[in-house]
C-alpha cells in the first residue's frame, strides 16, 4: 500500500482544485452511526499482527460513558512547536517567551481577535521550533506550517491576521507558510496536567513510530508524530488526533478523510497498528474509539 503526498497528486486523484479551505465547521456527533458519506466506518479496531507494549494497569480510564461526540468544539487548531514533551498544567503559565499565552490573550474571550463563531484550540507540541526562530507552529484546517513567528506585538497581530484569520490587509505581506503534504499524529502526553496522559502518551508515540516504520518500505511519505498538551477528555486517555492533509492519496486515490482530523480516545498501544492501517491507509474511522472529527465547509483559494 503506497501513501502519496499531496505535492504529487496524479490527475485522476484530484477531487477539486480548491484543496486549502479558509473556513472550517464542526460537526459534533451524538452517534457515529450517522456518519455521512464519504466517510467509511469500521466498527472495531483490527487486532495487531505483532506483540505491542502492554497497557499499564491501574489507570482510571472511563469505559462506561459514550465516547462519540466528546471532541471539544473548535473551528481551527494552532499547534505550537516547543521542543519539549511536557508543560505546566496550564500552558499559558510557562515561564519565558510563551506563544500559547500570547495567542490565548489575542484569540480568547477578551481578546482583540476573539470570534465566538470560530473557537480556536491552542496546543503545545514536542516538535522543535524551526531554528533559529523561537516560535513556529502548524495550523489546521489550512494544513500549513509557519516556520518563523515574530513574537513582537505587531508580529503576533500580523500572524493572527494573515495566517489564522486569513484577513490580512493587502498592504501587509502574508506570513510565510509551507503546505503540509504528510499526515500528522498528535498524542496527548501532558503529564503535568494529568498522569494518565503522561503515562500513555509516550507509549503510544513509540508504538506509532513502530507501526509507521513497519509500512515505510511500502510508502513514499511519512507521518509526523508528536506529543501535545491538553486536548480535553483525560478520562478517555489515550487521546489522539490524526490529521490527513488535503489531497492525501493512497494507491493513487484521494482518501475519504483527506483534509480532515479524526479524534480518538481510549487508545492503547494495541490499537495503534489498526489506526495506521485503517485511518491513514484506508481513510476509515474506527468507531469504537472515535470521539469525533473535524470537517471544513466552504471554498479555499483558487
Amino acid at each position: 500500500m503506497a501513501f502519496r503526498a499531496a505535492s504529487a497528486i496524479p490527475a485522476r486523484c484530484v477531487l477539486s482544485r480548491k484543496l486549502l479551505p479558509r473556513s472550517f465547521a464542526l460537526r459534533r456527533l451524538s452517534t457515529l452511526r450517522n456518519v455521512p458519506a464519504p466517510y467509511p466506518i469500521i466498527d472495531v479496531c483490527p487486532r495487531p499482527t505483532c506483540d505491542c507494549t502492554p497497557t499499564p494497569t491501574g489507570l482510571d480510564i472511563n469505559h462506561k460513558l459514550p465516547i462519540a461526540g466528546t471532541k471539544p468544539p473548535y473551528a481551527q487548531h494552532i499547534v505550537i512547536c516547543t521542543g519539549r514533551d511536557d508543560w505546566s498544567s496550564r500552558i499559558e503559565d510557562e515561564e519565558g517567551p510563551n506563544l500559547a499565552k500570547e495567542l490565548k490573550a489575542l484569540l480568547g474571550p477578551k481578546g482583540q481577535f476573539h470570534d465566538p463563531n470560530r473557537p480556536t484550540l491552542i496546543t503545545n507540541a514536542s516538535l522543535p521550533p524551526t531554528p533559529p526562530s523561537r516560535a513556529s507552529a502548524y495550523l489546521f484546517p489550512s494544513f500549513q506550517h509557519v516556520p518563523h513567528i515574530d513574537l513582537s506585538p505587531s508580529g503576533l497581530s500580523h500572524f493572527v491576521n494573515s495566517s489564522v484569520l486569513n484577513d490580512s490587509p493587502q498592504s501587509l505581506q502574508p506570513t510565510s507558510t509551507h503546505a503540509l503534504t504528510a499526515p500528522m499524529v498528535l498524542i496527548c502526553g501532558h503529564g503535568g496536567r494529568d498522569q494518565r496522559c503522561g503515562i500513555l502518551g509516550p507509549l503510544l508515540q513509540a508504538e506509532f513510530h513502530r507501526a509507521l516504520d513497519k509500512n515505510r518500505s511500502q510508502s513514499n511519505v511519512g507521518a509526523q508524530v508528536t506529543l501535545v498538551s491538553h486536548i480535553g477528555g483525560h478520562k478517555f486517555a489515550g487521546n489522539v488526533i490524526v490529521y490527513l492533509p488535503p489531497g492525501f492519496c493512497v494507491d493513487g486515490e484521494v482518501t475519504p478523510l483527506a483534509g480532515q482530523g479524526v479524534w480518538y480516545g481510549r487508545m492503547e498501544p494495541r490499537h495503534v497498528e489498526g489506526i495506521v492501517a485503517e485511518t491513514v491507509g484506508k481513510g476509515r474511522i474506527v468507531s469504537e474509539l472515535a470521539r469525533g472529527w473535524t470537517e471544513w465547509k466552504g471554498e479555499g483559494p483558487g
